[in-house]
């Protein structure tokens, strides 16, 4: 439906004095409604009952559009003390008309945040209480007590229009009458009234038996309910209820999307602000890094054209961790490569792609994080610097290279580290990797063997033993190659850390068709416990298909976790079957 938002504006404010106007919908039993509400200037001289007229007939052309009026102070009072419903409608999308130069919302993201809250808080006390309720009408119902019934049928509605009161004044009244509450929440919603209390006036006689039977009971008084308009008022009870609950999911949906956009924009002028930091921090760059790094930097064989990039990267991380120090495990770029910590091949890349780890005091609950500048994409492992002193004096094989072989890039001057490094104990850990490796691979071959069974005729269940393959393998090899993975992270995720050593992982989940790229993510995909719906893709295949996978991906895994236990034997100078 076309709204002329300016057409209506124009008509108003030739007529009345408007601070704001807004316009927004909602959708209430399957349809959208449009509302329009006008909060009016303190001067205005004018109450609202007599603006009324001059508004419909502004109006008069357009159809489907209900109207309030509001003071703009009371308005806004609302909006501070939590309205859900004012909250939304003030939303900067939802603003056709602002007085002078006011361009600042009323709510801010933070702000928003706190009203969503508090909705849902009341949301979740309400839903346990008016189910309560409904339960109490059935057992009076069973036991024949048809008027206790409707009188639990009346609490519930209660409830729930209680609950819509709040929504939209941020507090409730104590009006017991359900046809009362309804009459004063109908100059927001214009269609509750008539939805609500009935079609005809055989149903709205029935639907005032709620507020009877509630009389009746509170003046302790017998009234007579037949069994038919006992069961007429529940059904409409309940659907009264999921009507309620439509409309406050509606406008949680709708201030959601809203609160999102406020985010963004306030996100993206702190990463304004940051690109301002960085750039500062271009200017003098020989003190943003360490001296000792600086110098690196520059005997990096990397284009220039990326070196831009990657300080500015660097400036983000060091402002938003603010680390003791970072480190540069490897890199990868169009025409160089880093050394490898872990050796790898040379790769040919389009961007160049830097692997650190960042050194805090505090990690909280990030472990892992990507960031992507211009040409840079930056995969970042964060360590305590307990966690790193622990494994150091433990003698960690990954703690004690990137301690001893990693580039340092920055450093806090502050920072001074004197941790107890001892040596790797190459032959325990081939030993306890050793065990490790055993038990998963006999694991990897037993899932195999269950691909080899004809009585798996279920692509689903392929590939959810395809995704738990891949992250047994995954993890193994993380274990013997590099000793070490970072925690809360995705399967994916682990794909990109296992490039500090190679691309092999990297490279053997790029997909070479529509297929395989559909099934690379339903193999990466986190489960936790949960089975997802299998793309119409893969529910169409040949089991042949997965069999085959499942061989690819075993081999492949076996292959690399083996070279890394020859590895292992060449640095303890011992081999396996000597050590088990």
């Amino acid at each position: 439906m076309e709204i002329n938002s300016q057409l209506i504006i124009d008509r108003l404010s030739q007529r009345m004095d408007l601070d704001r106007a807004y316009l927004f919908k909602y959708q209430f039993l399957g349809q959208e409604y449009y509302h329009l509400l006008l909060a009016l200037k303190h001067v205005s001289g004018l109450s609202p009952k007599v603006l009324k007229p001059i508004v419909e007939l502004c109006l008069m052309d357009q159809k489907n559009i209900s109207f309030e009026l509001v003071p703009i102070a009371e308005m806004l009072s609302k909006v501070k003390v939590g309205s859900l419903y004012y909250s939304y409608a003030s939303l900067p999308e939802n603003t056709v008309h602002q007085a002078g130069n006011k361009k600042n919302p009323p709510l801010q993201a933070k702000e928003l945040k706190s009203v969503l809250e508090i909705a849902d808080e009341y949301y979740q006390k309400l839903l346990p209480i008016s189910a309560g309720f409904l339960q109490g009408a059935e057992t009076f119902g069973q036991q024949g007590n048809y008027q206790r019934a409707v009188f639990m049928l009346h609490q519930s509605m209660e409830n729930h229009l209680r609950f819509l009161q709040l929504m939209i004044d941020g507090k409730a009244n104590n009006v017991h009458h359900v046809s009362n509450r309804i009459k004063s929440l109908n100059e927001h919603f214009s269609m509750l009234r008539e939805s609500l209390v009935g079609k005809d006036e055989e149903e709205k006689k029935r639907f005032r038996l709620l507020d009877s039977a509630f009389d009746a009971v509170k003046q302790n008084k017998d009234l007579e309910i037949s069994a038919f308009d006992a069961s007429w008022l529940y059904e409409h009870c309940k659907f009264v209820l999921h009507t309620i609950e439509q409309l406050y999911l509606s406008f949680m949906e709708g201030l959601k999307t809203g609160y999102e956009k406020l985010l963004a924009i306030a996100e993206q002028k702190v990463a304004n602000k940051n690109v301002e930091v960085a750039a500062s921090n271009l200017v003098a760059k020989e003190t943003t890094l360490s001296n000792a790094a600086a110098s690196q930097f520059h005997a990096f064989p990397w284009p220039e054209r990326y070196e831009t990039d990657i300080l500015h990267v660097l400036a983000q991380i060091r402002q938003e961790n603010n680390p003791e120090q970072i480190m540069l495990l490897n890199y990868y770029v169009s025409d160089a490569h880093g050394k490898g910590l872990f050796h790898f091949p040379p790769q040919e890349n389009e961007k160049a792609e830097i692997y650190l780890v960042v050194i805090k005091k505090k990690i909280g609950h990030c472990h892992f994080r990507k960031i992507v500048y211009g040409g840079v994409t930056a995969v970042v492992a964060f360590m305590s610097t307990d966690f790193l002193a622990t494994k150091l004096d433990l003698g960690s094989r990954f703690s004690h290279t990137i301690w001893n072989e990693s580039v340092v890039v920055y450093r806090r001057p502050s920072y001074k580290p004197t941790y107890s490094v001892s040596p790797i104990n190459w032959h325990d850990t081939l030993f306890k990797t050793s065990i490790s490796w055993t038990r998963n691979s006999k694991l990897m071959q037993d899932m195999l063997g269950v691909f080899a069974f004809e009585g798996l005729t279920s692509p689903q269940l392929a590939v959810l033993f395809l995704n738990q393959l891949t992250s047994i393998g995954l993890y193994s090899y993380l274990y013997l190659r590099i000793g070490y993975a970072p925690m809360n992270v995705t399967i994916a995720d682990l794909v990109d850390w296992t490039c500090i050593c190679d691309k092999k992982v990297k490279e053997f989940f790029t997909s070479r068709g529509d297929i395989e790229e559909i099934l690379n993510a339903e193999l990466l995909k986190q489960m936790k416990g949960r089975v997802y719906e299998l793309p119409s893709q893969l529910a169409q295949l040949d089991m042949d298909y997965f069999r085959s996978k499942a061989r690819e991906i075993t081999d492949f895994f076996v292959d690399l976790c083996d070279q890394s236990i020859r590895y292992l034997e060449l640095k303890s100078e011992v081999k396996l079957n000597e050590v088990i």
